[in-house]
């Protein structure tokens, strides 16, 4: 916000100048009026567009939380079923849980996609092993499900990441926003500190607006300072710290390191 104050201010400067220096040479009509509703359509256009993805992006972390305490759960449940398989179902909770952490650092951009996609492979083989414990298929197919939806919210985070929203119509609106303000700033007026005032709150709403688009339309954008507005993680940290408080202390193979190279604390 101070930022847009600033350039919403340095447009008033401009148009006192102009005013000085008798520049002012448009007259208001009412095409004024439709330049102001024009390019109000287009920002409106783009936060509808942005909001969408947003909101579905708001549901991703609690998703992705969900999936990893359920297959915790039903890889648990294993030794209801065969008593005997208790010491076989430690590497796949372990697995689980290094996804998870995985995961919560690629959100922060500690590690890469690649990286992701590697781990939930291990974990997935993990994750078979420990489904092929079970004599029920449909007890395995549930655990495939699980697996298959965790790689379904990891591949609609990177596009979410990637892909911005319709390039051009930002574009629109940008050089709409600054024809608008240009038009204020050369129209002629009886009174200077009205249109300073009109100048200033048209500008500024417009060019928050703007910004603010240009923050969600990546919702996760954790290490970037200037982002003000990205989901909460707070569902999936607070599961994440349940899966390990509740790892068996027995060491596994094929080393789950992930959380001693990462700081994930």
């Amino acid at each position: 916000m101070r930022r847009v104050a600033l350039i919403a201010s340095g447009v008033c400067l401009i148009k006192v100048l102009v005013h000085s220096f008798g520049l002012e040479c448009f007259s208001v009509t009412p095409l004024f009026s439709a330049m102001v509703a024009s390019t109000v359509f287009l920002v409106s256009f783009l936060l509808s567009g942005v909001l969408t993805d947003f909101k579905e992006s708001e549901k991703i972390p609690g998703q992705i939380a969900s999936s990893l305490q359920t297959l915790d759960l039903e890889i648990r449940a294993i030794t209801v079923y065969n008593p005997k398989v208790e010491a076989d179902i430690v590497a796949p909770i372990h697995a689980v849980a290094e996804l998870g952490w995985a995961i919560h650092a690629w959100l922060h951009e500690k590690i890469d996609t690649q990286d992701v996609h590697a781990i939930h492979r291990r974990t997935h083989r993990q994750v078979a092993k420990a489904a092929s414990l079970l004599s029920a298929s449909t007890l395995r197919g549930r655990l495939m499900n699980e697996m298959a939806l965790l790689l379904n919210l990891v591949n609609r985070i990177e596009v979410i990441r990637e892909t911005d929203f319709v390039p051009l119509v930002s574009w629109m609106a940008d050089i709409g926003a600054f024809f608008l303000s240009a038009g204020l700033v050369f129209a002629k007026s009886d009174s200077l500190w009205e249109s300073i005032f009109f100048l200033f709150v048209i500008t500024f709403l417009i060019v928050f607006l703007l910004r603010l688009i240009e923050d969600i339309d990546n919702p996760f954008g954790y290490i970037d300072r200037r982002s003000a507005e990205d989901v909460s993680l707070d569902v999936l940290n607070s599961s994440l710290k349940r899966l390990q408080e509740a790892l068996p202390d027995q060491s596994i193979q094929g080393g789950s390191a992930l959380s001693s190279q990462v700081d994930l604390a």
